[in-house]
């Protein structure tokens, strides 16, 4: 066959190897679009089922929904405060056998007793407490009740109240079980009473936790719905997405309520469900909502626009989805209940909004139609996005390294703060002062001086009689070394009782330890000493949540014992260390799951190395600044009066990885969005630059609407009362306000702009292995 005369002119002398490759690459391309084209089919198809059967999805949809409403707000009461300590931990490991042989409890329930008038030790005041305290003394699941007749340092400084410790059998989880039954049993008489300690306080959690969730509701609908009028113009589109998304969040908490009753789920999980089904069920929406209309603006029918819509948007937000699922359930790799949970709950709600966003809202769509652009709101020349979009894109162009260097410095002074992360667990003060857990905290500190130090148990377990000589020279050396450790203050133990008496003395002491007399070391013998176990309890003022208590935990597990002696270290610094140690230990690992299928996924998806790996850079600058405002703000205090809480000077350790795992996957939808854009332009034969600008131009305004709506919902929960909450919201808030913004609007292009044709370079025999997928 002859060539045309074009063509035959380019076949000959240098021009032939050019030629040639044109033409394999037309039919690459032609190659490539059969198996796209017959991926799409499947999506067109399932978009033409909806359209036929468009009232059967809706009732499926509404019924559903009537099941899930009714047990949706209960969903809250079935979480359980708690989920931080893992099966196998060394503290846990103490615990276990503390309460076992020593009957130390797990979760005391503290009672602050005041009379105005009577005296502590008056006879009428020591009658009425045990009228008080006498029915709680015969529930089953209290230990021990310990009062200022058994402790004189439970009295107040003023001296007109006491403190009454309840010991409960149970962990924390388990004992607010029995809290309400106890709080049932309590009646004061005479006294006031505040009932405080971690099960009250956990119980005060959870309810705060939903208040929170339902006044972030009331707040977040009303503003995304704003946020979409000015993103779409009329009424009727905006209110699309904020139907499936409210869908989304009651089918989604449903289906936590009867997961719930099959195993626990942990409070932690419930904003995260409210947070996630209300953003990425909008968010969904909105992706799709727009590409509608853009296929009706350029004259497809209702039923074309749907399936062009569901083909091109469709691809875009199931990949969303799953990389959003993927990195969230990346969090039940912790083998923590609290994250397990947290990931449970965020990839169910994902999910829903998911399939509500490709089912339901196509129905609804089909329904609407055009009527989808009714009751304007703002003028359509106003929403024209090449007034804005166009010139930041030629402006970002134009000078990349005058818009990249302030970008990025501003992102490394947000980072700047993380160098002084202090990981740590709440406390008290994470409640507000409304609550009577919270006054009771603040009462323990300032009437009884009961401050946050470090109080370890340490657990030393061995074999034979405590009082064989030779265990009580072991035991004497290890109580010694324990009080010469540096920043310890007191070590109280059987081998410690005074600093004055020698090895000898106590083996004289001990020889015959059923003539001892003295009532004190009686207690102690009582209280610390079984068949092969004992107690060492060491005080240190170091708080507790920090790096040189923790290194306290591990330098006093390193002490060497023989082969059939161990070491076990219970208290708050200890737990903490575990689960640091825990979490931290395995974060490397997820992060890098992570990174690999969000690196493999985009190179699949843009036929290319440097964006996946520009991307990954970007998403971790992202995070790590809003760690460092996390920092400055939650942890140092700044800004603590405008946003109305009490600074804990740490950041709860659980709070960085799920941060991380949430914005992963929900910067990848943004970045993805965007270069989708310019690789279409870029395929059409722009330039890159002329791509890019093209890019940013027709998805600036849905990208800033997208993230705008979640940085909406992400900030109603500042207004949190619990400060884990409040710091929640504001970190997911700031860390996406910082990546629809200065990274995607400005670094992301002005690196493209530096690299030039490098943007799309992907080495052939890769290129031929990669699975062709494309996606909007």
């Amino acid at each position: 066959m002859r060539l045309p005369t074009t063509y035959t002119y380019q076949l000959q002398g240098t021009h032939k190897i050019s030629a040639l490759e044109r033409l394999f690459s037309w039919c690459a391309k032609n190659r490539r679009r059969k198996v796209l084209k017959s991926k799409n089919q499947i999506l067109q198809r399932s978009a033409n089922w909806i359209f036929r059967y468009r009232y059967v999805v809706i009732i499926a949809w509404i019924v559903l929904l009537l099941v899930m409403l009714p047990v949706a707000p209960r969903a809250q009461e079935r979480l359980v405060a708690g989920g931080f300590t893992g099966e196998g931990y060394p503290s846990d490991q103490a615990r276990k056998i503390l309460q076992e042989q020593f009957d130390i409890s797990g979760a005391n329930i503290i009672l602050i007793i005041t009379h105005p008038t009577l005296d502590p030790y008056a006879p009428q005041f020591i009658a009425h407490l045990d009228d008080v305290l006498a029915p709680i003394r015969q529930h089953p699941n209290v230990a021990n009740t310990i009062t200022h007749l058994d402790d004189p340092t439970l009295i107040s400084k003023s001296g007109n109240s006491i403190v009454a410790d309840i010991q409960i059998d149970l962990n924390l989880e388990q004992s607010l079980k029995v809290l309400n039954e106890i709080s049932e049993l309590l009646e004061p008489g005479p006294f006031t009473i505040v009932m405080t300690g971690a099960p009250p306080l956990y119980r005060d959690i959870v309810l705060a936790s939903g208040e929170d969730a339902r006044r972030s509701e009331v707040v977040a609908f009303p503003l995304a719905t704003i946020t979409l009028i000015i993103v779409f113009g009329t009424i009727i589109a905006a209110f699309m997405p904020v139907i499936v998304g409210g869908v989304a969040v009651a089918t989604g908490l449903g289906v936590v309520f009867y997961i719930s009753g099959i195993r626990d789920m942990s409070i932690l999980s419930f904003n995260i469900i409210t947070l996630l089904g209300i953003g990425m069920g909008i968010d969904y929406s909105l992706f799709y909502v727009n590409r509608f209309r853009e296929e009706l603006s350029s004259g497809a029918s209702i039923p074309d626009a749907l399936a062009h819509a569901h083909s091109k948007a469709g691809i875009a937000i199931i990949f969303s989805g799953i990389t959003s699922m993927i990195c969230l359930a990346g969090l039940l790799l912790f083998g923590l209940n609290a994250l397990d949970s947290v990931g449970i709950g965020a990839v169910i709600v994902i999910l829903v909004a998911l399939l509500s966003a490709l089912t339901l809202m196509p129905a609804l769509l089909a329904v609407i139609g055009d009527r989808i652009n009714r009751i304007r709101i703002i003028p359509k020349r106003q929403s024209q996005t090449s007034i804005f979009w166009r010139p930041v894109a030629q402006l970002v162009m134009q000078r990349p390294l005058l818009v990249l260097i302030p970008a990025v410095g501003t992102l490394l002074i947000l980072t700047f703060p993380i160098k002084d992360l202090q990981l740590g667990t709440v406390d008290g003060r994470v409640l507000p002062q409304r609550f009577e857990s919270r006054r009771g905290f603040d009462t323990l500190q300032q009437e009884f001086d009961w401050n946050i130090t470090t109080e370890l148990i340490v657990l030393y377990l061995f074999e034979g009689d405590p009082f064989d000589e030779d265990n009580l020279r072991d035991l004497y050396t290890f109580g010694k070394a324990l009080e010469n450790i540096d920043k310890v203050e007191d070590v109280t133990s059987f081998v410690n009782l005074r600093p004055t008496l020698t090895l000898e003395d106590y083996i004289n002491l001990y020889q015959h330890p059923e003539a001892i007399y003295d009532a004190e070391t009686l207690r102690i013998l009582n209280e610390t000493l079984r068949e092969g176990a004992a107690i060492f309890s060491v005080s240190s003022s170091l708080h507790p949540f920090s790096r040189e208590a923790r290194n306290l935990v591990g330098h006093i597990r390193s002490f060497n014992t023989k082969p059939e002696q161990h070491i076990l270290v219970d208290g708050g610094a200890a737990s903490l260390k575990d689960l640091i140690d825990s979490l931290y230990g395995r974060l490397p690992y997820v992060i890098a799951l992570a990174v690999i299928l969000t690196f493999l996924a985009m190179m699949i998806l843009f036929r290319s190395i440097l964006i996946p790996l520009k991307a990954v850079i970007l998403n971790a600058l992202s995070i790590s600044a809003s760690y460092g405002a996390l920092v400055w703000v939650f942890q140092q205090g700044n800004l603590s009066s405008v946003l109305n809480f009490q600074p804990l000077g740490i950041i709860d350790t659980t709070m960085p990885i799920v941060l991380f795992a949430v914005i992963f996957g929900l910067s990848m939808d943004y970045e993805i969005f965007l270069l989708s854009r310019v690789r279409e332009a870029h395929r059409n034969g722009a330039s890159n630059r002329e791509s890019v600008i093209s890019g940013l131009q027709r998805s600036g305004m849905i990208i800033t609407g997208a993230g705008a709506i979640l940085i909406v919902v992400g900030a109603s929960f500042v207004l949190a009362d619990v400060i884990t909450v409040k710091a929640t919201g504001f970190g997911l808030a700031l860390a996406i306000f910082i990546d629809v913004t200065i990274v995607r609007i400005l670094i992301a292009p002005a690196l493209m702009s530096l690299f030039g044709p490098w943007n799309w370079w992907l080495p052939k025999w890769l290129d031929r292995a990669l699975p062709k997928i494309e996606a909007e």
